[in-house]
């Protein structure tokens, strides 16, 4: 992720150097930018793997092949650089080159999308897992924000397009174009990336994928069910709010993937609304609880396992369908009733 918002932003320094002619005086420095560009969106497409090979090294041929197509414009001199960088920019023609105005934003925002689709099956394994509403709630952002980051790229591809086909100076389309991505840098550069997939559990998943139909039709989950209720009764486990299914299906001597099949049969959730659920459900006997009074909501919270203030909030609002403070006042009216 840092490597490829580092050569964005100095693509973006080298648009600008073109735009604003400074090229003609420093001709040398022009189209270095021309395969960096295409250096982008691999570099943000990795980052959203868990690990990262040596055949990832074909998704930079891309970079290669610029590099040798600009490679004879990189050997010209100073007079000979100048002359096609006037004919480059002059309304009435299109050179070939002008090519990658259109194939690197399409170029950036396919790799997004690859990398968008990575991150939403990586999020779905590790909502299945882990009872972490903070981390969900990153990596649900980190997913869209490829989501918009590919749309936006794509989009802008289209415009280029469009102009082109339309004869619009295609100057003016750069100038939207670098406005755009401007945007997008900056949406990069404040991105939180994914937190804490753990490959253990990726490897875990591959399981219950291949296990799930078989134990639904063979098994009944009933006392293993009872046996998860009373260790939670017991030990509290959901106020760990790192807790991990890996973790719980240890102390019940059973497999990762067979607890998740029992919790997904019972409750018709996966193993993070169930814990999630659990907390609610103390966290309403404990804001009723007069004793508790004088502590903050979020104390509350954080006694049974919520680590913010926004997942607290966020996770009694899905399941209660009203704000602590408005469950707690129809509670109160409730009793006032009666």
């Amino acid at each position: 992720m840092a490597i490829g918002t580092l050569i964005f932003s100095i693509c973006l320094l080298f648009s600008y150097y073109e735009l604003e002619s400074i090229s003609l005086k420093y001709p040398h420095l022009m189209w270095i930018n021309g395969p960096l560009l295409f250096a982008v969106g691999p570099f943000l497409y990795l980052n959203s793997k868990n690990r990262v090979h040596f055949l990832d090294l074909i998704h930079f041929i891309p970079v290669l092949l610029v590099f040798l197509w600009i490679l004879p414009f990189y050997g010209k001199s100073s007079s000979e650089k100048i002359l096609i960088i006037r004919s480059f920019y002059a309304p009435d023609q299109k050179p070939e080159i002008e090519m990658m105005q259109y194939l690197y934003v399409l170029h950036i925002g396919l790799y997004c999308l690859l990398g968008y689709f990575v991150l939403k099956k990586r999020t779905l394994i590790f909502n299945q897992y882990n009872s972490d509403e903070t981390k969900h709630y990153l990596n649900k952002r980190s997913f869209q924000l490829y989501l918009v980051f590919g749309s936006a790229s794509i989009f802008s591809f289209f415009v280029c397009f469009a102009a082109d086909l339309f004869g619009v100076y295609y100057g003016l389309v750069d100038k939207f174009t670098i406005s755009l991505l401007v945007v997008l840098i900056i949406l990069l550069q404040v991105y939180v990336t994914v937190h804490g997939h753990d490959k253990k559990l990726e490897k875990e998943y591959k399981k219950v994928e291949n296990s799930r139909e078989k134990a639904f039709k063979k098994k009944n989950y009933s006392s293993l069910i009872l046996a998860l209720y009373e260790l939670m009764e017991e030990k509290k486990l959901y106020r760990s709010p790192d807790l991990k299914i890996d973790e719980v299906a240890k102390q019940l001597g059973v497999p990762m993937y067979e607890l998740s099949a029992a919790i997904n049969e019972h409750s018709g959730n996966n193993f993070f609304n169930y814990i999630n659920s659990l907390r609610v459900d103390e966290l309403k006997e404990t804001l009723l609880d007069d004793r508790k009074k004088n502590l903050t909501l979020f104390a509350i919270a954080h006694e049974s396992g919520f680590k913010s203030n926004s997942s607290f909030y966020r996770v009694f609002k899905k399941h209660v369908g009203s704000t602590p403070k408005e469950f707690i006042a129809a509670q109160h009216d409730k009793n006032a009733r009666i």
